[in-house]
């Protein structure tokens, strides 16, 4: 069947906006169609069949009569070709007969944008005609149409477009052709040459863009080297500029949509398009220029920002309930860095802490006013620091250690904006250490700390439960706290158990004993050092000891039983304690900090990667320090 995209209507002289069947040609076999302002040309086995507007005789038949319906011509035959004009029609005939199937394929061929993806580049690259390769990034890069034509899905990907669907770019593929302009020896020609040919491609863009296809570019642009690569003020001005107020311009519907398919794209490209905006600034900045030269970039990462902390979001409150957490970037923890965990942690204490808050106040009816927050708040005597904090950690809910922390010293007026909550977490876990409270004992060589296994009749597990509430509190609210543990603790947090390398950074003489077991080469283990399938314990000054195994007491330590003997050891020393008191300190300990911390997000975190969050990191960059310091000499005084 032919349609005819023409403004005449066959059966009246009005103007329609969509193709209308035309269905006296139905079983025909059209080889050529041309149409001009109000007519319409087929051809139909070598003849013409026109229709239409025929004022200026352009339908060929030698009359200069309208004609409502395509009829023969009769006195036009071998006519290979048509073309028509606004109100004219030129048709190119045979000589010879004409067949049906001789005449195939259009009359002039439809011409496509150039377009460029990796096969292209790699054949281009390969070729080793430079003049070829830079004619190809030209005509590309210097149309908005190619660029958009570019790196699509080789499948029904690349049609399944729309505001709620797929941009229809293989990104990857983006991502790994750029890659290969660093293997070019004119890197930084092809460079400026891109610059260019953009310069040209954002002349001819406009904002009253009306298919999402057209969003393609803000995609496919930010891979390029040019945009995050030697970044100098004028590549801002000729390449940055132009790219973000073009972003920028388009409709809210088309906003609308770049931001969901931000929101689809995986972590590798949602990081490239951060950077690509922060390189923006960050150049803006180190020239002098002030935030309002950098505001678009601003806005645009405040909205990538938003759209990330959102991701989370549905995630926490279960807003989009027919997804599951595989569904989320957050499921795959192996993508993110300690301090991207750190930042999702924090994000999360955030909403659950604002969720509180708004429950407060519906639950208040809504009527007391200018409720934001609540806080828990935590009133203590600096004299009677520890006692007055287990104390009123006792007292609280699993509902209050999940609200900001507000803490008063009794008789000290400053108002807690922060410091008086980090001096107070200063006090509080150097006292707590200390030997006088049996809770911990250090290893004087270390300097760390652990559970000291003390009986419960002298030492309190309520109070290892309330520690850990307050630890938890600490990393809820952002506070760093002096806790001089070994990794172990941050294992036993995670349920990863300790090892022998857990025990030498703790202890590192009796560590290095057990090591010096292990690596002993000899066959007379037994005789050299001893030992016997037995630890003991210093409680109170007086030594206990507890077989590692029934009868372990009489039972050698050999080269064949020597790794046994080493894990169990290892277990009761830093697990267990005497009569199990260690493994009943950790657990009250652990129990607590998940009472403050009862996070999804914990389950992420690598056990140094947790350490971080709650000790901080002793690994400096110094030369980051070094250039962001700035020298001041003291004023002389006037003599």
């Amino acid at each position: 069947m032919i349609h005819i995209s023409s403004n005449f209507l066959i059966s009246r002289l009005e103007k329609r906006p969509n193709p209308t069947a035309v269905s006296d040609l139905i079983g025909s076999h059209v080889t050529r169609i041309a149409a001009g302002a109000c007519h319409t040309i087929a051809i139909i086995r070598g003849s013409p069949y026109p229709f239409g507007l025929n004022s200026s005789g352009q339908l060929g038949n030698g009359k200069i009569m309208t004609q409502s319906t395509p009829r023969k011509t009769d006195d036009l035959d071998h006519v290979t070709a048509v073309f028509a004009g606004y109100h004219q029609t030129f048709f190119i005939r045979s000589a010879g007969s004409i067949e049906q199937n001789e005449i195939v394929g259009p009359s002039c061929p439809v011409k496509l944008p150039s377009k460029i993806d990796r096969e292209i580049f790699e054949k281009a690259l390969r070729s080793g005609e430079k003049l070829d390769l830079m004619t190809l990034v030209e005509s590309v890069f210097s149309s908005l149409s190619s660029i958009n034509n570019s790196f699509l899905f080789q499948d029904e990907r690349r049609f399944n477009v729309g505001i709620d669907r797929s941009h229809g770019i293989d990104l990857d593929q983006v991502m790994e052709t750029f890659m290969l302009f660093d293997e070019l020896a004119s890197k930084k020609q092809f460079s400026d040459l891109i610059a260019d040919s953009l310069s040209i491609a954002y002349a001819s863009w406009n904002s009253k863009v009306s298919c999402v296809e057209g969003l393609r570019l803000f995609f496919i642009l930010p891979w390029l080297p040019v945009f995050t690569e030697n970044v100098t003020l004028d590549t801002i001005f000729k390449v940055h500029t132009p790219f973000i107020e073009a972003l920028y311009s388009v409709s809210e519907s088309m906003q609308k949509t770049l931001g969901n398919w931000w929101s689809k794209l995986s972590t590798r490209h949602f990081r490239r398009q951060v950077i690509v905006y922060k390189r923006a600034v960050e150049t803006i900045l180190r020239a002098g220029k002030g935030p309002s030269k950098a505001r678009q970039f601003l806005l645009t990462l405040q909205r990538l920002f938003l759209i990330n902390q959102l991701e989370y979001y549905n995630m926490v409150t279960k807003q989009q309930p027919f997804k599951d957490e595989s569904d989320y970037w957050t499921h795959y923890p192996f993508l993110l860095n300690g301090a991207a965990k750190g930042e999702v942690l924090f994000v999360e204490a955030g909403l659950i802490q604002a969720m509180h808050a708004q429950s407060a106040m519906i639950a208040s009816g809504g009527l007391i006013e200018g409720v934001t927050m609540q806080h828990c708040d935590l009133t203590v005597r600096r004299d009677f620091i520890v006692s007055d904090t287990m104390h009123k950690l006792a007292g609280f809910s699993e509902i209050d250690v999940r609200k900001p922390l507000k803490v008063t010293i009794v008789g000290e007026e400053a108002d807690d904006a922060g410091g008086v909550r980090k001096e107070f977490f200063l006090i509080v876990m150097r006292k707590i250490l200390q030997p006088e409270y049996g809770m911990f004992t250090e290893n004087e060589e270390s300097r760390l700390v652990w559970f000291s296994g003390m009986p419960a009749e002298f030492c309190e597990r309520e109070q290892f439960r309330q520690l850990g509430r307050l630890v938890g509190l600490a990393v809820y609210n952002n506070v760093i706290v002096p806790f001089p543990f070994p990794l172990a603790l941050y294992k036993y947090l995670l349920d990863i158990e300790p090892t022998l390398e857990d025990l030498c950074e703790l202890s590192p003489t009796e560590g290095r004993g057990l090591q010096s077991l292990l690596d002993y080469e000899e066959d007379d283990v037994e005789d050299v050092f001893s030992l016997t399938f037995s630890i003991t314990f210093s409680i109170f000054g007086e030594i206990k000891t507890v077989e590692l195994v029934p009868g372990g007491d009489e039972k050698p330590v050999t080269k064949e039983n020597r790794e046994e003997y080493v894990k169990l050891y290892v277990s009761h020393r830093m697990e267990l304690g005497y009569n199990n008191e260690i493994a009943n300190q950790a657990r009250e300990f652990r129990k607590g900090f998940s009472d403050a911390l009862h996070s999804r997000v914990l389950k992420f975190f690598q056990p140094r990667e947790l350490k971080e969050q709650i000790s901080g990191t002793e690994n400096y960059d110094w030369n980051e320090f070094r250039d962001v310091s700035v020298l001041r000499w003291p004023r002389k005084r006037n003599s």
